[in-house]
């Protein structure tokens, strides 16, 4: 039975690919927006009855997205490419074939040439090799349940 971190390590990995989807579209978004190109005056006091500047909500909205969404999102996306770098090229495979491209396991263990009980080994291991580097028990992402403690 896999461990709650193993199950997390795979969930992000199933979630890659749509972390990496997102910030492009999220970015193109933003560069895109039509009211941040104006020039942006900081006001140090506002006057009575002063509604809200479109240009000061622009800039607003952007920062915050920047900050909630798409700042944690390539955090993700460096921890998971960081970790990706130990896999060798049959690894990898593994990696791509069944979660990035999501193939059932039979289609995987046929297209690597494995046996059904070499590939579940090899998922494991390999899941194993991503926890060490990732940090292993000693990681700031895990909390004590084992969760992630970067939002999923």
């Amino acid at each position: 039975m896999m461990s709650i971190r193993m199950r997390q390590i795979e969930a992000w990995l199933y979630a890659y690919p749509i972390w990496q989807r997102q910030v492009t579209s999220l970015r193109e978004q933003l560069d895109d927006y039509p009211r941040v190109h104006y020039e942006f005056v900081a006001v140090a006091s506002f006057p009575k009855n002063w509604d809200s500047n479109p240009t000061y909500d622009a800039v607003e909205k952007r920062m915050t997205l920047e900050e909630e969404r798409i700042r944690p999102l390539q955090f993700k996306i460096h921890l998971v490419e960081n970790a990706l770098g130990v896999l060798t090229e049959e690894e990898m495979a593994l990696i791509r074939l069944k979660y990035f491209e999501k193939k059932l396991n039979s289609i995987v263990w046929e297209t690597l040439f494995v046996s059904r009980r070499a590939f579940f080994r090899k998922r494991v291991v390999v899941l194993e090799k991503l926890y060490e580097a990732l940090g292993g028990d000693y990681a700031l992402i895990w909390d004590k349940t084992g969760r992630s403690s970067a939002r999923s």
